[in-house]
C-alpha cells in the first residue's frame, strides 16, 4: 500500500535530526554530503542496472524539465528551511515550515487535476491545528519574521517537490532521486563553498554519508514510491508525521521528553493519519488508477 511508504519515509526522516547532532556540522554542509553521497551512491547503483546510466537517460528521456526541476527545488528547499533554523527559533520555523502540506493540497487539484476532495482538507487542516499545539511561536521580531518567511519559501519548494515527482511517470523511484540528488549537488555546490566549507573528521564524514544513503537515497525513493499509488492531496497529510517521529527520536536518544502540549498535538497528527490511511484503503485501486490518470 502506498501510504505505508510514505509513513516509513517520514519515520526516517524524522531520525534525521538525530544523525544531525552526530555531524556536528554546519547545516549547509550536511546538505551538501548528504546530496552527493546520495548521487554516488545510485550512481553505483545504476551501474550494476545492465545499462547503467544509459538506462537511467533513456528512463528519463521526454521528462527532463521535470526531473531537473524536482532538483533545483529540492536543493532550495533545503536551504531556506535550514536558513529558517538559523534565523528563528524552532517552533517558528516548523510551524512555517509545515504549511507545506496545506499547499500540496492547495496545487494539487491545479497542477495535477486531482479531484478536490473536502475530507482531506478536514485532514489537513486536523494536522496543522496538532503541529500548532506541538509548536506554539514564539515572539516575532525583524529576524524571526525574516526567519519564518524562509520557512514559507521552504514549505513551497516543498510541495513543489512533490507536484514534479508526480509529474514523472514511468520512471523507477531511485532513477529519479538519482538524477534530483545530482541536480542538487550541482545547485548546492556554489553555494556551499561560497559559506566556506572545510573538510570534515571521518567520524562526521561517515555520518554525513549515512544521512546521505538511509535519509535521502533510501527515503526519498520511498517517498516516491508511494507517491506513485497515493494522491498528492493524501501524502500532504502524511507528511505531519514527520516531526512527530522526530519527537520520538529526540526522546530515545536525548531524553528530550514530550511536553502535555506535543501528546495532544502529536495524538491529533497521527489520528488524522489514520483516517487518511483507512480513506486510501477504502479507495483501493482506484484512487490509485486516477492519479494514473494525471497529465506528465
Amino acid at each position: 500500500m502506498g501510504a505505508l511508504f510514505v509513513i516509513a519515509a517520514m519515520l526516517i526522516w524524522g531520525s534525521v535530526g538525530v544523525f544531525g547532532r552526530w555531524a556536528d556540522q554546519p547545516a549547509t554542509v550536511i546538505v551538501f554530503y548528504r546530496v552527493l553521497s546520495a548521487f554516488l551512491v545510485l550512481g553505483i547503483y545504476q551501474l550494476t542496472r545492465g545499462a547503467g546510466i544509459a538506462r537511467a537517460w533513456k528512463e528519463a528521456s521526454g521528462q527532463v524539465r521535470y526531473v531537473v526541476f524536482g532538483g533545483v527545488v529540492l536543493a532550495l528547499n533545503w536551504i531556506f528551511f535550514f536558513q529558517a533554523i538559523k534565523m528563528t527559533s524552532m517552533a517558528n520555523a516548523v510551524l512555517s515550515y509545515y504549511v507545506a502540506p496545506v499547499l500540496v493540497t492547495l496545487l494539487a487539484p491545479l497542477l495535477l487535476k486531482e479531484r478536490r476532495e473536502r475530507k482531506t482538507w478536514i485532514y489537513v487542516g486536523l494536522a496543522f491545528l496538532g503541529t500548532v499545539i506541538m509548536n506554539p511561536m514564539g515572539e516575532a521580531g525583524e529576524n524571526q519574521l525574516y526567519g519564518m518567511l524562509c520557512g514559507f519559501i521552504a514549505a513551497f519548494f516543498y510541495a513543489l517537490v512533490t507536484i514534479s515527482g508526480k509529474k514523472v511517470t514511468k520512471m523507477a523511484a531511485h532513477t529519479l532521486v538519482f538524477w534530483q540528488t545530482g541536480v542538487a549537488t550541482v545547485v548546492l555546490l556554489p553555494y556551499v563553498l561560497w559559506q566556506g566549507m572545510v573538510l570534515p573528521s571521518a567520524t562526521s564524514l561517515l555520518v554525513m554519508v549515512t544521512i546521505g544513503v538511509v535519509h535521502t537515497a533510501l527515503a526519498l525513493t520511498l517517498y516516491f514510491i508511494g507517491l506513485e499509488r497515493v494522491k498528492v492531496q493524501q501524502v500532504g497529510v502524511l507528511g505531519y508525521l514527520d516531526p512527530v517521529s522526530a519527537i520520538l527520536f529526540a526522546y530515545l536518544f536525548f531524553a528530550e521528553a514530550p511536553r502535555m502540549e506535543t501528546w495532544i498535538g502529536g495524538t491529533l497528527i497521527l489520528i488524522s493519519s489514520y483516517l487518511i490511511i483507512r480513506s486510501n484503503r477504502a479507495g483501493g485501486s482506484t484512487d490509485g488508477a486516477k492519479a494514473q490518470d494525471a497529465p506528465a
